[in-house]
């Protein structure tokens, strides 16, 4: 009896003490990640696959889902002992980020993504059982607006581009995709839009500004190389503002309006 309770009490004491050696912070991956959740995984048996990693489907193995609230941009960082490839997709298996390397050592990776659900996978491209640690962070779009009046003056806003295509900046209609309704008060006859993007060197994107009616007053402006401002007439009534990310990806792009 002695001799089963000496046992018993080194077992115990040995699962405590592994216990106890798991930093508090770390988890393993669940199937929807957590921002600002720090997360350990290993890419044991080879799941980590070329196969897996370039099916577009919220399958269990190798998928990790990250619901964005709103509009905006997530930043992946962390370290790894070597290379990962990573892939995000999003609700509809579009693709968003294709073989992305995070080298060995400390990796910083960040994407602008639409509301909604996105997946995140892996690739071991040499199967060396790698290990990754890494947390998730988003930021949402900080777009300042007056009610039903659309965007404020002298606010400066912040995008995250994202579907901002020359197909939906040539639509001169009112539309929910890639619009923003600006609302021009009496007496006022001049509309000044300062703006500049944050991305890579060829980053460059055109600015678009339509009537109520459908004409272009502003077309094809291009903000690229720093801080642009540009000045045009408008009346009273509500005119709709485009962008067109013409050259460049993953733009962060900053624009103010004032009116006089």
């Amino acid at each position: 009896m002695k001799c089963m309770k000496k046992i018993a009490c080194l077992v115990l004491a040995g699962i405590m003490s592994i216990t106890l050696a798991q930093p508090m912070d770390v988890k393993a991956a669940s199937p929807v990640i957590s921002f600002g959740t720090e997360y350990t995984e290993s890419s044991n048996g080879g799941t980590w696959n070329y196969n897996s990693a370039y099916n577009n489907l919220p399958e269990a193995e190798n998928c990790r889902t990250i619901n964005a609230p709103s509009d905006g941009r997530i930043t992946i960082s962390g370290s790894t002992n070597s290379d990962v490839r990573l892939y995000l997709y999003d609700s509809f298996g579009g693709t968003e980020m294709v073989n992305k390397s995070t080298n060995k050592g400390r990796f910083t990776v960040s994407i602008n993504v639409a509301a909604g659900a996105h997946y995140l996978k892996f690739w071991d491209t040499y199967q060396n059982n790698i290990t990754i640690k890494y947390n998730v962070t988003f930021t949402p779009n900080k777009i300042f607006t007056k009610k039903k009046k659309g965007l404020a003056f002298n606010k400066e806003n912040t995008e995250y581009l994202v579907g901002c295509d020359y197909n939906t900046v040539m639509n001169n209609r009112k539309s929910s995709e890639n619009c923003r309704k600006v609302v021009i008060p009496k007496g006022k006859k001049k509309l000044t839009i300062t703006a500049y993007g944050l991305g890579d060197s060829s980053s460059d994107i055109r600015v678009f500004v339509y009537n109520s009616k459908g004409k272009a007053i502003l077309s094809n402006w291009s903000v690229y190389n720093g801080r642009k401002n540009k000045t045009i007439k408008v009346k009273k009534g509500t005119y709709y503002i485009k962008f067109w990310e013409c050259f460049g990806d993953n733009t962060e792009f900053h624009y103010k309006l004032k009116v006089k």
